[in-house]
């Protein structure tokens, strides 16, 4: 209404963190169903990628915290499956590359 979106419905609740402000920017979104994945970056929010990839580095640990909160898996065991998971398709990508496909 009046130009306004609604949020996704499967968006993330922001509500809770009264420390998120208009100082800060959102950088990225990332999106999975059963069948694909879909990820929005803001380039021209953190225009450096070394710095990009400084925080998604911080947020593997932060997700790796938030596994470890559920009782389910320690947060050593949390962060080593987020690795494996990087490295897995990290190799899957350079594959693709070296072969000439798409990703």
């Amino acid at each position: 209404m009046f130009g306004r979106r609604t949020e996704h419905p499967h968006s993330i609740p922001l509500a809770g963190h009264a420390g998120l402000d208009d100082q800060y920017h959102e950088l990225a979104r990332f999106w999975v169903s059963t069948e694909r994945s879909f990820v929005l970056v803001a380039p021209d929010v953190v225009q450096s990628p070394a710095l990009l990839g400084s925080l998604l580095v911080e947020c593997i640990h932060t997700a790796a915290a938030g596994y470890a909160a559920t009782g389910n898996i320690t947060e050593e065991e949390a962060l080593n499956e987020l690795w494996k998971g990087l490295d897995q398709e990290r190799s899957r990508l350079e594959s693709l590359e070296h072969a000439g496909g798409a990703n």
